[in-house]
């Protein structure tokens, strides 16, 4: 095992259930962000808080790829999620054999290694089927 290396500090938060995405939401038009923004790009506003975002969401839609990355071995998966907070979020997602994929089916966030490059993990965040 070696050294972990966090994809961005700044997308992580942790709570006393352990940790989740970080986002911000508009205080002017009540839009959220992921990854944050520097103002809001619906109204222009530059008052945004923080919010950490749900773990749990809908799978929108999906692919599968059946070619290898230079960072992930096939098949492998992506799609986007819809969080209740009104994040949508593009994420890798864990292909399990027992749940195939289906537009609206409920994904749990998951933090974990997504790649290794020598010693060092590149630890990043996942949607798996609940």
């Amino acid at each position: 095992m070696g050294e972990k290396v966090f994809i961005s500090n700044e997308i992580f938060t942790e709570d006393k259930d352990g940790m989740t995405l970080l986002a911000n939401r508009c205080k002017s038009c009540g839009k959220v962000y992921f990854p944050k923004l520097k103002f809001c790009a619906n109204c222009f506003s530059i008052d945004l808080e923080e919010i950490p975002l749900s773990r749990r969401g809908k799978l929108l839609t999906y692919t599968t790829t059946y070619m290898p990355s230079s960072h992930f071995k096939a098949p492998y998966a992506n799609g986007y999620i819809d969080l209740k907070e009104g994040a949508r979020i593009y994420a890798p997602l864990v292909i399990m054999e027992n749940k195939p994929f289906k537009s609206g089916m409920e994904m749990e966030l998951i933090i974990d290694t997504l790649w290794t490059v020598g010693d060092k993990e590149f630890v990043g965040f996942k949607f798996s089927p609940v």
